[in-house]
């Protein structure tokens, strides 16, 4: 089955963040995804991280925050460990 693509997780993370009012920690973002999506995770997406003690989808998701900020929809500006929409990334959610 193999783990879910990381840009997949795009969707996901946008209506986390606009669920969590447009900013969040990245906790409080991969809590609110597992909330909506856990169900659709393989058990690949759930093995142990080789760099981290995280499950593979949360690095997965990581890196698809980072293309997100270099595409506009994510705060560059944020504070360490949070995640905020700017006014695209507010767009892009409600355009689904």
């Amino acid at each position: 089955m193999g783990t879910t693509n990381q840009k997949a997780f795009r969707i996901r993370i946008l209506q986390a963040l606009r669920d969590l009012g447009g900013t969040g920690s990245k906790q409080q973002t991969l809590q609110r995804i597992e909330d909506l999506y856990g169900h659709e995770l393989t058990d690949e997406d759930w093995l142990p991280c080789r760099t981290r003690p995280e499950p593979l989808w949360h690095n997965r998701a990581a890196w698809e925050r980072s293309d997100m900020v270099r595409d506009g929809l994510l705060d560059a500006r944020s504070p360490r460990n949070m995640w905020a929409l700017t006014e695209a990334g507010y767009s892009a959610v409600t355009a689904d």
